[in-house]
């Protein structure tokens, strides 16, 4: 039997470097719209550059797609400072950079998509 077991309410996850951020659900909207971004940002690569390596499309496919994710989904977070210490505002760019951080992105990754996968793991068992 399947269990929808899902979070409803926003929740936090606890990433690498004392980063905590807080995450909407990642509902079947939010996972479309960030694949729709995702995919739009590698079409304007793709257009620019016709040689570009496949490796490298992967890669930036999957980086676009994480980023997309994180702009639709992080609602708040903390750890996060400037290069004087002080806390940094929340913003689209702001989620971006700390996506470009290699450790947060696949832990972000690997949180966000969990409750998900939990679900989908059930149903195939």
């Amino acid at each position: 039997m399947l269990t929808l077991d899902l979070p409803s309410e926003p929740y936090w996850l606890d990433l690498p470097r004392g980063v905590r951020v807080e995450i909407r659900p990642v509902t079947t909207a939010v996972m479309a719209a960030a694949q729709a971004a995702a995919s739009r940002r590698l079409g304007v690569v793709r257009a620019a550059s016709d040689d570009i390596d496949p490796d490298m499309a992967r890669g930036l496919a999957f980086a676009f797609l994480v980023k997309a994710l994180a702009r639709h989904a992080v609602t708040a977070w903390d750890g996060i400072g400037d290069s004087e210490g002080k806390p940094l505002p929340l913003s689209p760019e702001a989620v971006e950079r700390l996506m470009d951080l290699d450790d947060i992105a696949a832990a972000f990754w690997d949180q966000a998509t969990r409750p998900v996968a939990a679900v989908a793991a059930e149903g195939n068992g």
